[in-house]
């Protein structure tokens, strides 16, 4: 694998996840802290912060403390760098170019 598909791979992995995977939905409407966040998705704050940490450790997600509370949001230059790999291994060129050689390869 590449890096670009090693990345792409890592991300999708991460977003398998059902609870990641409404976090960042939620996320992406807007700034939430975690108390809102758990209340909204029906997560138990405990295991919320767990999936919040795993998300800020692969820098999907940035965080902002106001005293005692913090405040999620996601990493929308995360996300730009990941759809550009997206579309990069997945672009129609790509797609036909394995194509022909499976099929070169067949014959």
């Amino acid at each position: 694998m590449t890096k670009n598909e090693e990345k792409l791979h890592k991300y999708v992995k991460l977003l398998a996840d059902k609870n990641r995977y409404k976090i960042i939905l939620s996320l992406a409407k807007g700034e939430e802290c975690v108390c809102f966040l758990s209340e909204k998705l029906k997560i138990e704050q405990t295991l919320l912060s767990h999936h919040l940490r795993i998300l800020r450790e692969e820098k999907m997600i940035k965080v902002r403390k106001t005293g005692t509370w913090a405040y999620y949001s996601l990493d929308r230059e995360k996300f730009a760098e990941m759809e550009k790999i997206y579309k990069e291994l997945l672009s129609a060129k790509n797609i036909s170019d394995e194509e022909h050689s499976h099929n070169k390869a067949c014959k």
